[in-house]
């Protein structure tokens, strides 16, 4: 899994992600029959993505809106998703 841009503590809380055998729309509809949430594609910044080599990725977003349960069942449902199907 790579995990793009810079995540120090005073960054914003946006995870952009790829994975190098699942697609990612397929990973976001995986996430969603969970119930979660995540968007996919250029997000904007398809002259960066472009230069990465890469056509999108997986982006999740975490706010106040969120509690640290959901921010780990998310990444507990990543886990199963890529352990199923990557």
């Amino acid at each position: 899994m790579t995990v793009y841009g810079r995540h120090d503590e005073e960054d914003s809380a946006v995870v952009s992600f790829l994975h190098p055998s699942l697609h990612s729309e397929d990973l976001a509809h995986l996430l969603d029959a969970r119930g979660v949430a995540v968007r996919t594609g250029h997000h904007c910044a398809q002259p960066l993505l472009h230069r990465l080599g890469i056509n999108g990725t997986v982006r999740a977003s975490f706010y106040i809106y969120n509690t640290m349960e959901e921010a780990e069942q998310f990444i507990q449902y990543t886990k199963d998703i890529l352990e199923r199907f990557a």
